[in-house]
Parts: C-alpha cells; structure tokens; sequence
C-alpha cells in the first residue's frame, strides 16, 4: 500500500499545478489617493460596490465577474453603461485592472492599471 501511495501524491500534485486558483473581488480592498489617504472599496457577493474615503461615500455602483473579466457600472459614469476590464490577481491579498473597453473617460483614468490590496481585518 505505501509503495503506491508516493507516486499517487506526486500525480495528484503534478494536476493540481496547471489548476488555476479561484480569486475574489468579494471584500474590503484599500488604495491610496494622491494626498496619501486610505480609500476603501467594497465588494459584496450581491454584485454592489461602494467606494469611500475618510468615512464620505464617492462612488458606487454595480459589478459582475466572470473568469478574469471585471465589468462595472456606476452612478458618475450612468448605471447602465458597463466597462470592462482584465483582472490580475497576485496571490489572494492584491489585484490590478487593466481595461477592455471603457469610454468613460474618468473612470477609466482612475481604474486602468490601478491596483488594490485586501483591506487588514
């Protein structure tokens, strides 16, 4: 029986090496702003996002995933209008963005290739 046991262990971990990791954007995420003040991002499992800094609400909206794919609409933008961009996860605490398609100017200058890291508890 443990003659058989070693080389059943390194199979089953050789298959698991090509498994790509599930990642999600389920949570608390900070970044900074430019004056060097915490912004917080929430991302709640019904698909709304809220994003405040210093306690004052600045933006919120609605997201979906699937796979990689990040879409998301909000209230400066117009609900209704989504963008999508390429997420990056890095390990399970950080995350950038990098853009599909977005047309709203704004919202693109401030996610593209912008980053988060999972809020501390």
């Amino acid at each position: 029986m443990k003659a058989h046991f070693k080389p059943l262990l390194l199979c089953s971990l050789f298959l698991f090496a090509f498994i790509p990791p599930k990642h999600s954007i389920v949570g608390k995420w900070q970044t900074y702003e430019s004056d060097g003040s915490k912004s917080y991002i929430d991302f709640t499992s019904a698909g709304k996002f809220t994003y405040t800094n210093k306690g004052k609400l600045l933006h919120y909206g609605n997201f979906k995933m699937s796979n990689d794919t990040f879409s998301i609409t909000d209230h400066e933008c117009g609900n209704g209008y989504w963008a999508s961009y390429k997420l990056n996860f890095v390990g399970d605490d950080s995350v950038s963005f990098a853009v599909i398609e977005d047309t709203c100017s704004g919202r693109m200058q401030q996610v593209d290739k912008g980053g988060l890291r999972r809020a501390k508890k």
